[in-house]
């Protein structure tokens, strides 16, 4: 069954949504407030905004910071052991639920690091980013990237073993038709993973409107377990494994957040290096960096994750056979 939303509706099944509170760009100041609207029907939240593909460009282009990253800089991440992968939560991550020797193609590669761990382990690895910046990367490693938003089109049908939208599905207006896309160029029995912050989790209810992954407008999507069994049902997959697994670092990233929240339309000093800092929020984020070395953030996020209650959750889809 497919359905229809309006401009109120839930983007997943078209049920009724409220607005639940008001978020806006608190990491980079980019201009604007908007309303964030809850499902009484999946659960599931969606932000009130729509952009074009050149508004979406100028977004992460302009205002997310990759930008001055170095090229010559870049490094794929490694291989762990089996105790620091689940020690650090790194599985929280999609591309590290993805087998050696496969092809595999990244929604949302970011700045390329997970096509060069791919390629690392003998996989094709192909990747698709909005952000103009991953260009340079590309070009400087050889990797194999499309810009611009995904389309199904630009792939052979049934051609990839798994498709990967780590921290990316939240990002997106309309999830369903990036789904249905998905399930055309993954082969019969392919896998989908998809890593995305929850808004049931522990962190979103302590911190209320604070909370770090509200991250507007970047963020306009939360899932819930219900939303995604209903998301699937719809795009031709199967629900395999829903895992809360969150790295541990997000939550040292958290209370730095907490600390240098700015008003709205503003840039917050702590996602802005050279912005000036408070004497006060100095002392904080200093004292914050020795409760991480102590391992308090490692051992929260663990515990949460147990209890499912985590910030993030991973989920296992499978391409339904027809």
């Amino acid at each position: 069954m497919t359905t229809t939303a309006t401009s109120d509706s839930c983007r997943i099944c078209a049920g009724d949504t409220h607005p639940t509170r008001t978020v806006f760009d608190d990491r980079y100041g980019y201009p604007g407030q908007y309303a964030l609207h809850l499902c009484g029907k999946c659960g599931h939240r969606h932000l009130d905004v729509s952009m074009t593909p050149d508004q979406l460009g100028d977004l992460y282009t302009r205002y997310y910071p990759r930008s001055s990253f170095d090229v010559n800089a870049w490094t794929p991440p490694a291989e762990q052991s089996a105790w620091a992968t689940w020690w650090h939560g790194l599985r929280a991550s999609a591309y590290r639920w993805v087998p050696k020797n496969v092809r595999v193609l990244d929604i949302g590669c970011g700045f390329g690091e997970s096509l060069g761990y791919h390629r690392n382990r003998g996989c094709d690895a192909h990747g698709v980013e909005t952000d103009r910046n991953i260009l340079r990367v590309a070009e400087r490693h050889g990797l194999n990237v499309q810009v611009g938003l995904f389309d199904a089109d630009n792939y052979e049908p049934a051609s990839f073993d798994y498709v990967t939208l780590d921290q990316v599905i939240e990002h997106v207006s309309d999830p369903l038709p990036v789904l249905r896309g998905v399930q055309r160029v993954l082969k019969p029995d392919g896998t989908l993973v998809l890593s995305t912050p929850n808004a049931d989790g522990w962190g979103a209810r302590l911190f209320g409107g604070r909370w770090i992954h509200w991250h507007a407008p970047y963020h306009q999507q939360f899932f819930t377990r219900e939303s995604i069994i209903r998301s699937a049902a719809q795009t031709g997959f199967t629900l395999e494994q829903a895992t809360t697994v969150t790295n541990s670092a997000w939550l040292d990233y958290q209370w730095g957040h907490l600390v240098t929240f700015p008003a709205p339309g503003q840039p917050s000093p702590y996602w802005q290096p050279s912005g000036h800092r408070s004497i006060g929020q100095r002392i904080a984020l200093k004292l914050l960096r020795i409760i991480d070395r102590l391992g308090v953030n490692v051992l929260l996020t663990r515990l949460m994750d147990s209890i499912g209650l985590g910030d993030n959750v991973v989920y296992v889809l499978r391409k339904r056979q027809s």
